[in-house]
């Protein structure tokens, strides 16, 4: 279990330029000439997997001061000031205007030695707080490293862009709401019909179709999905890799519920997510730009596979009931019905949800007809994921809201993946037992919940922090 819980995102190659986030810039400042407090050789090793620690730049003066951190160039993302030794008297203090018109984070980093906070900091971090310069006092490597990775984070938003496909007629509605988001993170959101996907599909030869699932196949197992279907959803793949790439998007997601399979199409983009994410793009179901950037905030700060899907709490017996013709109710015996105030399932589309093989027990997802839902029935066309979770795992709910500025996080664990035979519209879903799943609902955004293994809940608070988002932790 624990290799799965670490267990980094699998990728085929190395993806393009504008789907890595980049390595964080940080400016070591020296306070006077001398023997630093930080061994900068040390941390510049520690942090190069995911920053670039620059040359220190050894105070000189006040002017001197002054002029370095105003010269600094655009591309700095904070600026590390190191002490001789630890005293509260430095030019940062005495002269701290620079830090306020430059506008940059400064970092305190930990008393490496101890791996512990340099509590000489709680007053330079409160008053320069004050006066409006954004600071941090790591409280050791571990919270310093996701400070770090936050702001790489940051600066890839700025730049990315997201495309949804298909008729905006969800709450998750970007042409309405979409500008909520870049306002408060900065990715654009595009609207594309789905007619841009299907216009393209045969301009893939047969022979770049099988090549593609020559190279790939290794991963999935081929279960009673048809030839055909499976041609087609590689062809989608194709198309939209192809769209992506003239948008230098990081990620997608397509509106199947409210566009394409209710109007009888069953080219799906299961397999889809899939492959886009070997290749180091972003993918969520529905079209749901906040589980997109649930699952951009995920993989950025931690570099994990996530999968997002519809979540039940199982109390809710009459509306479950309703929605699938079962209220999917856990075996009484293993789950007490007092304990169900905490319990919740996932499954979308006829199984637990599109789970890159990464994160499944056996490291492989199966390919089937596309599941269904109670309303749209199966007709054994399309291809669709079928994959457990793995069971006993601790998990991270991630919620990114409409409103582009709050973040829920919750701490629950995987307990099973449940078959429900004689179900065609549900034949697999998830158990979770949530840590306090009443207060999730209470807040909570959409059915839509991005899933990651392990416990991230410290950093992605940190990431919360750093992106000035409204978190709340459950």
């Amino acid at each position: 279990m624990s290799e799965l819980r670490d267990a980094k995102r699998f990728l085929f190659g190395r993806p393009q330029d504008f789907l890595r986030v980049p390595k964080a810039r940080l400016q070591p400042i020296l306070a006077r000439q001398g023997k630093p407090t930080i061994d900068l050789d040390e941390l510049r090793e520690l942090l190069s997997p995911f920053a670039e620690v620059l040359p220190v730049i050894v105070v000189q003066s006040p002017e001197h001061w002054c002029h370095s951190v105003r010269d600094l160039p655009a591309d700095i993302d904070a600026i590390l000031p190191v002490s001789i030794p630890a005293y509260p008297t430095e030019v940062w203090n005495s002269h701290p205007q620079p830090l306020v018109e430059r506008g940059l984070p400064v970092i305190f980093w930990p008393l490496m030695a101890y791996d512990e906070p340099d509590f000489w900091r709680w007053s330079a971090r409160d008053f320069l707080r004050a006066l409006g310069v954004e600071v941090y006092i790591a409280r050791n490597a571990r919270h310093g490293e996701a400070i770090v990775r936050s702001l790489a984070v940051k600066r890839f938003l700025t730049t990315a862009n997201i495309v949804v496909f298909g008729e905006q007629n969800f709450p998750w509605n970007a042409t309405a709401a979409g500008h909520l988001m870049t306002r408060s993170l900065g990715p654009m959101i595009l609207v594309e019909p789905l007619v841009e996907i299907r216009s393209r599909m045969s301009r893939f030869t047969d022979q770049q179709v099988r090549q593609v699932w020559s190279q790939r196949q290794g991963r999935y197992a081929v279960g009673n999905v048809h030839p055909e279907a499976l041609d087609e959803a590689v062809r989608v793949y194709l198309a939209i890799r192809d769209i992506l790439d003239g948008h230098k998007a990081c990620a997608f997601g397509v509106n199947c519920f409210g566009d394409l399979v209710i109007r009888g199409g069953r080219d799906v983009p299961c397999l889809a997510q899939c492959l886009l994410r070997e290749d180091g793009f972003i993918a969520a179901c529905d079209g749901d730009f906040c589980a997109i950037l649930s699952m951009i905030l995920i993989t950025g700060l931690l570099d994990k596979p996530t999968m997002m899907s519809n979540m039940y709490p199982i109390r809710y017996v009459g509306a479950l009931n309703d929605h699938f013709g079962d209220p999917l109710s856990p075996d009484s015996k293993r789950y007490p019905q007092s304990s169900w105030n905490n319990l919740a399932r996932l499954a979308h589309c006829g199984f637990v949800g599109v789970i890159s093989p990464e994160m499944t027990p056996k490291g492989k997802a199966t390919l089937r007809d596309w599941g269904g839902t109670y309303e749209i029935k199966r007709d054994g066309r399309g291809c669709g994921i079928d994959a457990d979770l793995t069971p006993d795992m601790p998990i991270t709910i991630v919620e990114m809201c409409f409103d582009g500025r709050t973040i829920l996080l919750a701490s629950a664990r995987v307990c099973e993946t449940t078959r429900h035979p004689n179900m065609p519209h549900c034949e697999s879903s998830a158990l979770l037992e949530f840590r306090n799943l009443e207060g999730f609902v209470e807040s909570i955004s959409r059915e839509h919940t991005a899933v990651v293994y392990g416990d991230h809940i410290d950093e992605l608070r940190t990431l919360a922090e750093v992106l000035k988002l409204n978190c709340r932790v459950f």
